[in-house]
């Protein structure tokens, strides 16, 4: 049985600790103590700053060998997005960005070097000419960013407070379960959940039987399979000792006998992962089968486009998205939000759809519709990074070019790759809801688009091996359970 997480430290002291366990390249570890203790002696000392000087505080992140203090271990540093540049103003300073714009001369040669895709257009009154003139008339205005989505305009006055904010719960199972180490097997439960959790131990064995007296397995029972797994994702009476009792769980008897195969019959891929997906998750103590689970949801005022989503920082079902490869992650897995993927360790932004750390390159990326000049073909990929400026790429450009230069130097990180349903309808691998988990793809060439956007296509080629993208047939996710799951929530939160 697996051991429950533990909390992550919310102390001072405890942050100090864990910056012990990771000091700053070019500081020991009592320096890097020493200066930690003396900014929180200042912070204590000082006065409240005023909203005129309140800009001079110093902040934890400055302290070399601290990083962010607030999130202890699981500090990292989350580089993104294909949304718009990240960092502080100083940090997009120190990588030579140019936070006032374009100049006029930067903004006519973006114009006569543009060659995007509505370049060169002759016929009927959009000549060349009258799309030169557009492209002008968007870069006096700021928006001109070819093989990139045009920037928001920046919003006019302050946003109004609203102060009727309103928690929703989205919740459609009635006995949200959880899990212990120490198993209290006098605890009550219902027979007839049990017998419904060990049915799938019935249907692995008569598998087993049937392989054994005829050679084969019965592709009814492997449908059957398929089907009870599909709906065990969502049973809402399970508790500790239902699992414990039912052997699911348990090598000789539960799912393991599909991943595993250890009684000779070679299930469907799709099935086995949909197993160890189910296997993964219990054995971690996660029996809630709640699609958002450890997230809060809430509505500020009367309109359902006000819903917003918060992950919880005290849940311990939480997975770093900061690791190189699957992350435990099974082909296929689907999640109805981006921000699940994030609770999973998919992909580390909410929004973004770059993330990576300086130095590490990149973890993951999302497909999705933004606007940006990419190719799907499935195991092959041309992904655009996010607009630079000044020549100079973006954060989540820099973090692909690195994972590249790893690719070229022999030492290969690969990137988890996101398919989302904000693709165009015309990409036959998008899910039809959601966002789906379509397994690792190498960085393995790149060609720069605009120079002065520093706007950059990266070739992703997925790894050999893995089981294929699935996009049709049976083992298609999301399933019809998934599905019907997310309306029903978003039927709760006032979307259809």
């Amino acid at each position: 049985m697996a051991e429950r997480p533990t909390k992550l430290p919310a102390d001072r002291d405890a942050s100090l600790e864990s910056a012990r366990k990771r000091p700053h390249p070019d500081m020991d570890f009592q320096t890097a103590i020493k200066r930690a203790k003396q900014f929180y002696r200042e912070q204590i000392a000082r006065p409240p700053l005023t909203s005129t000087d309140a800009s001079k505080r110093p902040s934890p992140a400055g302290i070399p060998g601290l990083g962010n203090l607030s999130n202890g271990d699981r500090a990292t540093k989350s580089e993104t997005t294909q949304g718009g540049l990240d960092g502080t103003k100083d940090e997009k300073q120190e990588r030579g960005y140019k936070l006032e714009g374009r100049s006029a001369s930067n903004q006519q040669a973006a114009v006569d070097t543009y060659t995007g895709p509505t370049a060169g257009i002759d016929g009927g009154s959009e000549s060349r000419s009258s799309v030169a003139h557009g492209a002008r008339r968007d870069a006096k205005q700021g928006s001109y960013r070819p093989f990139a989505p045009p920037k928001k305009p920046p919003r006019k006055g302050r946003r109004p407070v609203d102060n009727e904010i309103e928690t929703i719960e989205t919740r459609t199972t009635t006995n949200p379960a959880s899990f212990y180490d120490n198993v209290d097997m006098r605890a009550k439960y219902n027979r007839g959940d049990l017998i419904a959790v060990s049915n799938i131990n019935g249907l692995i064995k008569n598998c087993q039987k049937t392989k054994e007296r005829y050679g084969n397995a019965d592709p009814r029972d492997f449908a059957n399979i398929r089907k009870r797994l599909h709906q065990m994702e969502f049973y809402d009476f399970l508790s500790p000792v239902i699992i414990k009792k039912s052997k699911v769980l348990d090598d000789d008897a539960g799912l393991p006998q599909i991943f595993s195969d250890p009684g000779g019959v070679d299930f469907p891929w799709d099935i086995k992962a949909d197993a160890l997906t189910l296997y993964l998750r219990w054995l971690k103590g996660v029996l809630d089968p709640h699609l958002l689970r450890g997230i809060d949801t809430e509505r500020k005022g009367t309109g359902a486009k006000h819903t917003g989503h918060k992950l919880r920082k005290d849940y311990l079902g939480i997975v770093s998205c900061s690791v190189w490869g699957e992350n435990n992650l099974q082909n296929g897995q689907w999640w109805p939000l981006q921000i699940c993927a994030k609770r999973d360790g998919g992909h580390g932004e909410i929004e973004g759809g770059i993330h990576g750390q300086t130095g590490k390159g990149a973890f993951s990326v999302v497909l999705s519709n933004g606007g940006y000049d990419d190719r799907d073909e499935g195991d092959r990929i041309f992904y655009c990074g996010t607009s630079g400026s000044g020549g100079e790429p973006s954060a989540g450009t820099s973090r692909l070019l690195e994972t590249h230069r790893f690719y070229k130097s022999g030492d290969p990180h690969p990137v988890r790759v996101i398919r989302a349903a904000k693709l165009p309808k015309e990409n036959r691998y998008r899910p039809n809801k959601g966002l789906r988990y379509d397994g690792l793809y190498d960085v393995i060439s790149y060609e720069v688009l605009h120079a002065e956007t520093a706007m950059h296509r990266f070739e992703l080629k997925r790894r050999p091996g893995q089981d294929p993208i699935r996009f049709l047939g049976v083992e298609a996710r999301p399933t019809d359970e998934e599905v019907a799951e997310f309306v029903k929530i978003r039927g709760l939160l006032g979307l259809t």
